[in-house]
C-alpha cells in the first residue's frame, strides 16, 4: 500500500472514531506498528491528526465526546494512579461522594470498596455497575442516557442533585486550557458537572496530563475554585501547567 494511501485511510479512520490506538491502525492497514507511528508524525506536522500516548484523535472532534469503549483504555496507568491518590487523600469514612461518569472517576471504585460505609452518587452508568459489583452503597441519577459516555444528564438529574449535599465530588474533564478553564463537549454534562460542585463542600477535578493544554466547547469551572490531581511529572514535561492551579500529584 502507498503511503499517501495508507495515510487517507488513517485520516478517514480517525476522524470516523475520534480517537483510536496505533494497533487497531496496524490492523486495519496491516502494516507495522513503526511505519504506522512515523505515519502519525508526519500527518500531525501536517496538521491531518493530532498524535496522544498509545494512538491518534481527530482535529475535528472539539465538539464531541469519545465513545465509552476507546475512553475507558486510554492514558490507563494515569487514571488508575490518580483515582487511587484521590481515594486514599480525599474520601473518609461515612462520607457521601459524587463521581460523575468521567473514567477516571470510575477507576476509583475498586479503592472506594476499601473505605467503610460511603454512600455513592454517579451520573455514569458504568460506575454505578461496578460499585454495585464492590458492594458499595450506591445511587444512580435519573435521567436521559448519552449513547456515547453514557452519563445521565437532563432536568430529572439536576433536580435530584438539587436535594443532595457531597462531602466531595470526583469529576473528570476533556480539558485544563491555559487560563484554568475546566471544559467538556457537551453543555448537558457541563451542568451536570457544575451543579455537583455546587452541593459539594470539595471538588477534585481528576485530569491525566493527556488533558492539560486542551480545550473543549462547553465551560463547567476554573482550576482556582478546584482542586486538580494530575500526573504533575508528564505534565511539566510537557510545558502544559497553567498558572494559579491548585495541583495534587499523583504519580
Amino acid at each position: 500500500m502507498l503511503t499517501q494511501e495508507r495515510q487517507k485511510l488513517i485520516e478517514n479512520y480517525v476522524n470516523q472514531y475520534e480517537l483510536c490506538h496505533v494497533s487497531d491502525l496496524c490492523k486495519m492497514t496491516a502494516t507495522s506498528e513503526s511505519t504506522i507511528r512515523r505515519d502519525l508524525i508526519q500527518m500531525e506536522h501536517e496538521g491531518r491528526i493530532k498524535r496522544v500516548h498509545g494512538g491518534a484523535q481527530s482535529i475535528n472532534n472539539f465538539a464531541h465526546d469519545v465513545s465509552q469503549h476507546i475512553r475507558f483504555t486510554m492514558n490507563h496507568e494515569q487514571k488508575i494512579s490518580i483515582a487511587h491518590y484521590a481515594v486514599t487523600h480525599y474520601v473518609h469514612e461515612g462520607d457521601y461522594i459524587f463521581l460523575d461518569a468521567g473514567t477516571t472517576a470510575y477507576e476509583m471504585v475498586p479503592f472506594l470498596a476499601e473505605v467503610g460505609q460511603i454512600t455513592l452518587i454517579t451520573n455514569g452508568l458504568e460506575t454505578a455497575l461496578s460499585a454495585l459489583t464492590h458492594n458499595i452503597n450506591t445511587i444512580l441519577l435519573g435521567g436521559r442516557i448519552k449513547d456515547d459516555t453514557h452519563a445521565v444528564v437532563g432536568q430529572a438529574a439536576l433536580e435530584q442533585l438539587e436535594n443532595m449535599n457531597f462531602a466531595a465530588s470526583f469529576i473528570g474533564t476533556n480539558g485544563i486550557d491555559h487560563a484554568g478553564g475546566l471544559t467538556t463537549p457537551d453543555p448537558d454534562e457541563a451542568t451536570i458537572k457544575k451543579r455537583a460542585q455546587l452541593r459539594s463542600d470539595c471538588t477534585y477535578v481528576l485530569a491525566d496530563s493527556s488533558k492539560i493544554g486542551e480545550r473543549s466547547f462547553a465551560i463547567f469551572g476554573n482550576v482556582k475554585d478546584v482542586t486538580v490531581i494530575t500526573n504533575v511529572l508528564q505534565a511539566q514535561q510537557k510545558g502544559l501547567l497553567p498558572t494559579k492551579i491548585n495541583l495534587r500529584e499523583a504519580n
